[in-house]
């Protein structure tokens, strides 16, 4: 199949689970269930939705393009809201590119299996940027500064998900973000 321009959802399979003939019967657990994750032509019954628009091939994206979350996604995940990432993606999964937080935050580099793999985290608010290494980051903190800052960021509701962890064999610190192993190294 050729690789085509247009625009794909990033969705539940609900609006087709919904056809059902035993789809009044289910619970809305069981309902949830059967629900699965996947790239559509056609919006969920409960927009705003994910989507992508840019090259598809087999039906996933595939080739260039731009993944948008709208403003409304998640109203629990508010620094989510509104991010984009521009750049490739390969058979349905990220592969390279910049991802661009609502609050401006971004992510330059490499991805594996939609994680983030090899590149930067960049920090529009003045906090030490981090490099990411075979989907590890690669900063130690060591100097009174920078764990000064560390320890008003653990305390902050503006970055959600961080976590700072202090390594028990050194007195260094190591900063785990929410997308990383939380495993002590």
């Amino acid at each position: 199949m050729s690789k085509t321009k247009g625009k794909l959802f990033y969705r539940s399979n609900e609006k087709e689970l919904s056809g059902r003939s035993d789809w009044d019967e289910l619970s809305h657990d069981e309902r949830k269930q059967l629900g699965k994750l996947g790239w559509f032509e056609t919006e969920s019954l409960y927009p705003p939705d994910r989507y992508w628009e840019g090259e598809i091939e087999n039906g996933v994206p595939h080739g260039q393009g731009t993944f948008y979350t709208p403003d409304k996604f998640n109203k629990n995940i508010e620094f989510y809201n509104g991010s984009k990432f521009e750049g490739t993606y390969e058979n349905g999964e990220r592969k390279e590119g910049t991802f661009t937080w609502s609050r401006g935050n971004k992510y330059i580099g490499t991805y594996k299996n939609n994680k983030r793999w090899n590149g930067e985290m960049i920090y529009v608010d003045g906090n030490k940027d981090s490099k990411y290494v075979n989907g590890e980051v690669s900063d130690k903190i060591t100097d009174a500064d920078d764990l000064e800052i560390l320890a008003k960021l653990q305390s902050s509701e503006s970055i959600l998900g961080s976590r700072i962890l202090r390594n028990d064999e050194e007195p260094d610190v190591i900063i785990k973000n929410e997308y990383s192993d939380t495993s002590r190294k």
